[in-house]
Formats: structure tokens, sequence, C-alpha cells
């Protein structure tokens, strides 16, 4: 499948217009084969025109447009316009193909899952700036021009929550937005990691952007092979710009898949007109399109933050989530160090741990000694992992930290705990380790961080959740937590029903 990068040229389409520019750049995606195929008939339909009215309303409020960053003026907050070809200026497509003059603006598709979440395939955004989420783009059957686009429409990417790509498997990311999407209500996602049968007769909707085209929904399609279990093969409809598409099961409404990967190309008119068109193919023909199992991507997703779409049951296990409050997502050998579990416990899925001791105590400074350590079997990169201490600030002024004696001295910030944290947590000083391989049963130096008030007044750290006196000597305390490559690693969050992101 290929992506499409827009570029500036004369002529351009802007929103509402319908003004052509000449063939834009075409970057290849390594190891995806293009997707513009019809199979059987053609089943793309506008929102307006399609048989359920009520659904087209749904799919507008949560589909979303991944549109380039350097193709958006919004300037006019009231009115955002989009810079880019027409279909035929895009790919020669012949004039009289459906759709032709509309502007194919958009690059990949994707889906609202939560107030800020978008779910779409890895291969669509690799950085966060590449592009901007632009909600209702889509033709206006009033006008037959774009829909006004404003600034409650328009969203950027702040982080990934979760990004995979395997050009032969399961294709996923998980974005989150700026700030939650107005007015508009998530898709429902199926969780549940059942394969689909072919046997079942499953009737499939996919609803995207094909070739950068204003919105369209396509029904009609159905589960061609199921045997794989990161992806599913199906007849759809789609074409690149459909990649990241969401997938519903047309019966339960329910998201079911990603759309990452698609059959043959265009092909010349056949009459021998400078154009071409869509391949056309039987429903059983070409090789089908391969879609991501969405519970791949929530899975994932549910291991690393709280959503509403993560539950028990869900198949991960949440931050959280532990094995007495939800045994069947969380259990020992799953891979994650869940709440409850250590390297004692469960060694299979808990590698490291961080070993505490109180040097040098005194009333104006907080002086946890910390130290990493390597139980597992295999040697472990460290380096930029977080180290988290949890404290309650009773001093006013500023807090700063030194690290007493440190051959290298380790990045430290401090933080409140989201929502005013509770009883023995309202703060906490994230350190940052050095770069460092630790073999099994190695060891980092031992930092002994010291932080202090700006005021110098004394703290009492007899209500610090992570304080633990001065005789522990160097040894693990599960009250201090470390997070490596966004995930928590070792220890025990302080405040129930609170889920602090790991550090970036």
């Amino acid at each position: 499948m290929k992506i499409f990068r827009l570029i500036a040229c004369t002529g351009l389409v802007f929103a509402g217009t319908g003004v052509a520019c000449s063939t834009p750049v075409e970057d290849e995606a390594t190891g995806q084969v293009r997707s513009e195929v019809i199979y059987g008939d053609d089943d793309r339909e506008e929102p307006f025109t399609y048989s359920d009215p009520v659904w087209a309303q749904r799919v507008l409020d949560f589909t979303v447009a991944l549109i380039p960053t350097s193709a958006i003026d919004a300037s006019d907050p009231n009115d955002i316009q989009i810079a880019g070809p027409n279909w035929i200026g895009r790919d020669d497509v012949c004039p009289d193909e459906r759709f032709a003059t509309q502007p194919a603006l958009a690059d990949c598709s994707g889906t609202l899952i939560d107030d800020d979440l978008v779910l779409t395939a890895g291969h669509c955004i690799n950085n966060c700036g590449d592009s901007r989420f632009v909600f209702d783009y889509a033709i206006n059957p009033s006008t037959g021009q774009l829909n006004q686009i404003t600034s409650d429409d328009l969203y950027s990417c702040v982080d990934f929550i979760t990004w995979y790509r395997d050009p032969n498997g399961a294709d996923y990311t998980v974005v989150r937005l700026d700030r939650p999407v107005v007015g508009r209500e998530p898709a429902e996602v199926r969780v549940s990691s059942e394969l689909l049968d072919p046997e079942d007769d499953i009737d499939l909707i996919v609803h995207g952007f094909p070739r950068g085209l204003p919105l369209k929904l396509a029904d009609g399609a159905t589960v061609r092979d199921g045997d794989d279990p990161e992806f599913f093969v199906a007849n759809l409809d789609t074409f690149v710009g459909n990649s990241g598409s969401g997938v519903f099961d047309l019966a339960t409404h329910e998201l079911v898949g990603i759309l990452v990967r698609g059959a043959a190309d265009f092909e010349p008119d056949p009459n021998g007109a400078d154009c071409v068109r869509p391949k056309q193919c039987d429903d059983n023909g070409c090789r089908g399109e391969d879609v991501t199992y969405a519970f791949q991507a929530i899975q994932a997703m549910c291991e690393q933050t709280v959503s509403d779409v993560c539950s028990c049951g869900d198949g991960a296990c949440g931050p959280l989530e532990s094995p007495a409050s939800c045994a069947t997502d969380c259990s020992c050998g799953d891979g994650v160090c869940s709440t409850g579990e250590s390297t004692s416990s469960c060694p299979a899925d808990c590698r490291l741990e961080v070993l505490y001791d109180e040097h040098t105590p005194q009333p104006n400074w907080v002086t946890p000694g910390i130290q990493v350590r390597n139980t597992g079997t295999d040697s472990i990169w460290v380096g930029s992992a977080t180290v988290r201490y949890y404290f309650t600030k009773e001093p006013t002024g500023t807090l700063s930290a030194e690290c007493w004696g440190c051959s290298t001295t380790p990045a430290m910030s401090f933080h409140e705990v989201p929502g005013g944290g509770c009883a023995n947590a309202t703060h906490y000083v994230d350190v940052e380790l050095p770069g460092v391989s630790l073999d099994p049963a190695g060891t980092t130096e031992q930092y002994r961080i010291a932080f202090r008030s700006s005021n110098w007044q004394a703290f009492n750290q007899s209500n610090d959740y992570s304080y633990a006196g001065g005789s522990w000597n160097w040894a693990p305390n599960p009250k201090i937590t470390m997070y490596r490559l966004g995930v928590r690693v070792f220890g025990d969050e302080p405040c129930p029903g609170v889920f602090i992101p790991p550090a970036d």
C-alpha cells in the first residue's frame, strides 16, 4: 500500500472548492502492497446516501482523517482550509469514475475510541507532528462541497500510547490527541480475542477516506480468512487512504479491526484513455484486504494507560489491575509485572527491582538512596528508565534535588500526583537512570538522592509513601516504582484508582 505526501503546486484544492493540481510525490511504505480494488459491486457510499442514516451519523462522529500538517491553514478557526489535489489530480483517475472530482486530501483514516484516543494503522504516522486529525471531513449534502471545518474538528497528536508495525502481521497505533474531542461519541470496540470465522458469515462495513476522498462507508464485505491470530482477510472495497480505517461488524456495530494492507493496483483504462481505473475483482478474487484485529491494539494500549475501553476481561493487565483484582487478565507469566507481583513471587514477569536505603538522614533534606538490580537471566538495558519516589510536600517553596557523591548524576524532576494525590503521596520525584546495561545479578551504582525545599523547612517523612526509615540497607522497596519503555516494571503505585502515566 502506498502512502502519499501532498506537495505544494499551482491550482490547489481547498476545502469547499474543486480545483485540481498535478500528481503529488508518492512514498512507498516498505512491505506494504497497494490497495486500490473493488470486490464485486462498488459499495462505497456517502454518509448521506447510506441506507442507515442513524449509523451514518455515528460514523461521522467517530471517524477522523489524518491530513498532513503542512496542508492545513488554521488561521481562521471558524473556517479551516485544507490544500491538496482532487482525485483526478492525485492519481490521473479517469474523469468519469465515481467521486473523481472530489478533493483527495487525507493520507490515512482513524477511529475515535475514547475521549482523546484515536486508533489507526502504525504505518500511518511515525511522528506526532506529521499529521493533524480532522473530523467532519465529508461532503455536505446541501452544498455538494466539503463540510466547513472549525477548530472543534481539528486536533493534534501529543503521544503514542502504543505503536506496532509488522509488514506481514499486526499494524496499529493508538494516538493521544491534544485535548478531549468536542461533542462526539467514541466507537464501540470489540475487546474479545476470539478470531473471526469465515463460516460465521459476519457482514463487515468499513469507514474511511479512500484515496484521501471525503468520508465513505462501504459494506457488503465478509471475512475470507481468519486463521492468523494477528489479522484477518476480507473483501472490503478499500483504497490507499483507507489505511487505519475502522472495520466493523455490521450487526453489532463493534469495531473489530483496522484496515492495513490490500490487493492489486490501479489498471489502465481498457479503452485506451490516458487515465487509470480501480482494479475490479470478484468477491472471492485477488488477495483480499488485511485487517489487524482490534484486540491486538487494545490489549497493548490497556497495559499502558487507563481508558473506558479497558476493563477486566479485555485480555490486558492494565495499570490499575492486579492478579487479585482481575485474575483473568493478570497472571504470572503474562509478561507484565503487575501490582502485587515481585521478583520473588513472579520472576517470569518481574526482572528488575529497586533497592532502597536512607543515607545521611537530616530534617531539612529527604535522602533516599536508590539502586536498581537485575534479577533476571539476561542482560537488560536500563538507560532512560525512570525510578519514582513518592512523598507528601509539607514545606512551601520550590523543590530541588542533588545526587550526593554520584559518579554520574541522573536527571531528576518533581511532579504532583494527578487529582491532588492521596494521604501519603501528593508529589513524586522522577529519577531518570543514565545509560547502562545490567548483567544478570548486576546493579547500578548507588544513587544517593537528596532533595529539599527552597525555604529549608523540615519534612515530616512519616507520611511519605516511599519512606521506609533508616534500617533497609539497600533492600527492595515496593513503594518505589520503576518504569521502562513506558511500562511499570517494579513497585506498587500509591493512590488506589489513580494511574500516574510513566515518564516520557
